[in-house]
């Protein structure tokens, strides 16, 4: 068991906790990098709302996981989702759209992963925070899908599995870094 501050967490929760507050860092610097693209007023209001909610998760997951078992390479998270946001809204707004579903599609499956692992029954606290957390990164995922509208091209695919598999390794790293 590691100890951090009152709290007693396994190996397996600490680095999965460290792997969430990357990935909010990341999720808060996505919109950052989206507003940073000046979009139309529709596309701010959209960001504005989500980074609102991903600040919140942030939040509460520096409450749960003290700085110093934080990942140490929160630099490259910040930089890695900024340009994640940045990029497609040089595009187009539907592209901002796409890749909020791409990110939001990998979060949900890893928040799922985590929130049905037997080891973190232990932690009902952690378990409805992340359970919180899930619900509203399908509620983003849902609502992104919708303004982005059907199909999705050639590029936009390779964009996406770009993203995802981005999305995985960041995880890889974080759980350990």
């Amino acid at each position: 068991m590691i100890l951090d501050g009152e709290r007693y967490y396994s190996p397996w929760l600490e680095g999965e906790l460290r792997s969430d507050h990357a990935g909010e860092t990341g999720a808060v610097w996505i919109y950052k990098g989206i507003l940073f693209a000046r979009p139309n007023p529709d596309l701010q209001a959209f960001c504005r709302r989500h980074l609102e909610t991903e600040r919140r998760h942030l939040d509460q997951l520096n409450r749960l996981l003290a700085p110093a078992r934080r990942s140490t390479l929160l630099p490259l998270w910040r930089l890695a989702g900024f340009l994640t946001g940045f990029l497609p809204a040089c595009v187009s707004d539907r592209s901002v759209y796409l890749t909020i579903v791409a990110v939001e599609s990998f979060v949900q499956a890893h928040y799922r992963q985590q929130v049905e692992h037997p080891l973190l029954q232990n932690y009902p606290a952690i378990l409805s925070v992340l359970d919180t957390c899930m619900n509203d990164e399908l509620e983003h995922k849902e609502e992104a899908s919708l303004l982005a509208g059907a199909g999705q091209g050639k590029i936009a695919g390779y964009w996406s599995a770009l993203v995802g598999a981005g999305s995985a390794v960041a995880v890889r790293f974080a759980r350990r870094f």
